[in-house]
């Protein structure tokens, strides 16, 4: 798959996630978690940017966090690096956020990884998370409805 005016999709909802999803290693989809690796080759100038939307959470907790984080690679079982990090989403986000943050790699696969942290509750969003060429930058986020 190569990068084209389409989204790439990097997670769909499948599950929700309500501990740390672990980056994939194949290009096949997770049929339960909805995670996959996407081949790009290499970004084009200036990037691409991914997008993350989150639902509301549905937990629990009184402490937990979720950090989405993008990693790259030349080879699909090892050697991923960070290339994005979201900002922290907590349990008293309790709706629905979107981020959207750009990334410019030179590596062949992208993939994500959410990590929960903390130990209080319960903590239960579904994600889905893009690349895509024509969307807009924004690093602060959207919180509420409407995203």
């Amino acid at each position: 798959m190569t990068v084209k005016d389409a989204l790439l999709l990097l997670k769909a909802d499948g599950a929700a996630v309500t501990a740390t999803d672990a980056g994939w290693t194949t290009l096949t989809e997770d049929a339960t978690t909805g995670k996959i690796v996407v081949q790009i080759d290499k970004c084009p100038m200036g990037g691409i940017p991914i997008e993350v939307l989150a639902t509301a959470d549905t937990g629990t907790s009184s402490d937990k966090t979720m950090i989405v984080t993008i990693e790259a690679s030349d080879e699909l079982a090892s050697e991923w690096i960070v290339v994005a990090t979201f900002p922290t989403i907590s349990y008293d986000d309790t709706a629905a956020v979107r981020f959207v943050r750009r990334v410019a790699t030179q590596r062949k696969y992208l993939r994500s990884v959410i990590t929960v942290a903390g130990s209080d509750g319960t903590i239960s969003r579904y994600f889905t998370i893009t690349a895509g060429i024509g969307q807009v930058d924004d690093d602060a986020g959207y919180v509420g409805a409407g995203t």
